[in-house]
């Protein structure tokens, strides 16, 4: 193992009184050796190391990789980590190998998930180190990419308007009710006469219908938290919204009817939160109206707190509760931007590559539950956003020095190019909230090249 350079101290009584360092002298026979650590001090370290520190130790020697390895079986709680952008890497031979960066350390690691293979997933949430991803059939798992654990959800044909049948030449096709029929006490309100005039059924393939369906994922907590994990999916069309919890053979759906006719929909949900500390989940409207909603009693419950906005549904909307107790929107506008010219492809065919979006603005609203309404805000302060298909993070940046605070960390989730165009060009960098300016995230790229298919997602590691 590569042994740590002696201290150097400075002008408090260890230097020469002027405050200049000086260098300590320290017998290189004292060093210990640390490869022969008890094994039980060994996991007391592991213990103490962020999620990126706890990856490279296991690459020092044999028995720090034996420790690691008990540590990541064992899902010991280890300390708190920042958001790492998770990705296929352009260079991995392995489908089913992930690479993680870390913008906090500046580190990438690999972790290998269980099957099926990582590049014939689609991602579609991650919250609590854990991915929501949709295999192949278009059905949802439940996956922590460091320690291999998996929970399936109910399948795709387990929601109220999902059919499946097989066709001529024995394949998988899935037949989707996109309209309200006549007998649906929705079917007559202004707000569904586009559903309600839908032809139907609308048919997929099995492969196809995970692109279209799943919007977005949101969890309550851990899955490793078993029945106590809500997971609230928002799908098509339009923003729907049903619930499952891990066990569950079907989906709940959640309208007018089941919600004691407490539940306003004028033009679907796009984010949702769950906030631990009143039970609830917060759903946030393409209007940008948000409603609260209680999973914890016999029906669904829900209450209106902030009146719709705008019928503006251009602007991806997020959104976070604050580390400072305040619940946040977040608007993120983007424009096609069209490149000088096509960029190459070394492995990966790109359907109409040179389609560029990028973010050119970002809105932040506080939420003033009291008056129901939204209040614009220009500045987070020294705290970090972290956007995309994940549950959004907002978090201190004190803690993570290497961090950008007052800023952005975007990640691509422009729905139509993510699932018309699977190898499309994706949106990664930082957005400077107090100069509004889009930037690089370094050098990541160049070095650690990603694929666009799964679109890389943000996701905060963790074992437990």
């Amino acid at each position: 193992m590569k042994k740590k350079r002696p201290a150097v101290a400075g002008g408090d009584g260890a230097g020469d009184g002027d405050g200049a360092p000086v260098q300590v002298n320290v017998d290189p026979a004292s060093y210990r050796d640390w490869a022969a650590l008890p094994d039980d001090l060994l996991l007391t370290v592991m213990e103490s190391l962020a999620i990126p520190d706890l990856f490279r130790a296991g690459t020092a020697c044999a028995s720090w990789y034996a420790a690691y390895s008990t540590a990541r079986r064992a899902r010991i709680p280890i300390r708190d980590s920042a958001p790492c952008l998770l990705y296929s890497g352009e260079g991995d031979d392995d489908p089913s190998t992930a690479t993680l960066y870390s913008p906090s350390s500046g580190d990438c690691f690999r972790v290998r998930l269980p099957d099926p293979p990582l590049r014939s997933r689609a991602l579609v949430g991650s919250a609590h180190g854990w991915l929501a991803t949709a295999d192949e059939q278009s059905n949802l798992h439940l996956v922590n990419p460091l320690n291999g654990a998996q929970v399936a959800l109910p399948p795709v044909t387990a929601l109220h308007h999902v059919e499946s049948f097989v066709d001529e030449e024995g394949n998988i096709v899935y037949s989707v009710d996109e309209s309200l029929g006549p007998d649906d006490p929705e079917a007559n309100l202004p707000e569904f006469e586009e559903l309600a005039d839908r032809e139907v059924p609308v048919e997929y393939p099995a492969e196809k219908l995970r692109l279209f369906m799943y919007h977005r994922v949101i969890l309550s907590c851990s899955p490793s938290a078993g029945r106590e994990c809500v997971a609230l999916l928002v799908h098509r069309p339009d923003g729907m919204i049903s619930f499952a919890r891990p066990g569950d053979e079907r989906w709940t759906h959640i309208n007018r009817t089941t919600s004691n006719g407490s539940l306003e929909w004028d033009t679907g949900y796009t984010d949702a939160l769950y906030n631990k500390n009143d039970g609830l989940f917060y759903l946030l409207s393409f209007d940008g109206s948000i409603c609260a909603l209680d999973l914890s009693g016999s029906s669904p419950v829900a209450r209106n707190i902030v009146k719709k906005n705008t019928q503006w549904d251009n602007p991806s909307k997020y959104i976070v509760l604050a580390p400072w107790g305040d619940l946040l929107e977040v608007w993120r506008l983007r424009d096609f931007d069209e490149p000088d010219e096509t960029p190459e492809c070394s492995s990966v065919e790109f359907e109409d590559r040179s389609d560029k979006w990028l973010t050119e603005e970002i809105m932040l609203y506080k939420v003033d539950i009291d008056k129901q309404k939204l209040v614009k805000i220009r500045s987070i302060g020294d705290h970090a956003l972290f956007l995309g298909f994940n549950s959004v993070v907002c978090l201190p940046t004190k803690n993570f020095p290497m961090l950008k605070p007052d800023c952005a960390y975007l990640s691509d989730e422009f729905y139509e190019e993510i699932c018309v165009k699977r190898h499309n060009w994706r949106e990664i960098g930082i957005w400077d909230l107090k100069n509004c300016k889009l930037q690089s995230l370094g050098d990541v790229e160049s070095l650690h090249a990603w694929r666009n298919w799964p679109s890389p997602i943000w996701i905060t590691p963790s074992l437990n």
